[in-house]
C-alpha cells in the first residue's frame, strides 16, 4: 500500500513584517529573526544558523544587530526540500 500527501502552505506577510533589502535576491524581501524562521519551518535556530553558514540562506544583519533571514529564501529551501524537520 502506497500513500501520498501533499502539503500546501498559505503564507500572510503582514503589515508588522520587516521588509529590507535582501542583496542576494537584489529586491526588497520580508525578512523574519532566527526564531521566527525556525519556528515557520519547524526547526532549531541552531538548523538555520547552520544553513545561514552554508549559503542555504540569504540573511543580513540590521544596524541593530538583529540577524533576519530572507523569506524568500526560507521559501526557495522548504521547495527544494533540503530542510529536514
Amino acid at each position: 500500500m502506497t500513500f501520498e500527501t501533499e502539503k500546501f502552505l498559505t503564507v500572510s506577510i503582514g503589515n508588522g513584517k520587516r521588509r529590507e533589502f535582501c542583496e542576494t535576491c537584489d529586491s526588497n524581501q520580508p525578512m523574519l529573526t532566527v526564531t521566527e524562521a525556525a519556528q515557520f519551518v519547524g526547526i532549531s535556530s541552531r538548523a538555520i544558523f547552520q544553513l545561514i553558514e552554508v549559503g542555504q540562506l540569504h540573511f543580513r544583519e540590521t544596524g541593530t544587530g538583529l540577524l533576519v533571514v530572507c523569506f524568500n529564501s526560507l521559501s526557495a529551501e522548504m521547495e527544494k526540500t533540503t530542510i529536514k524537520k
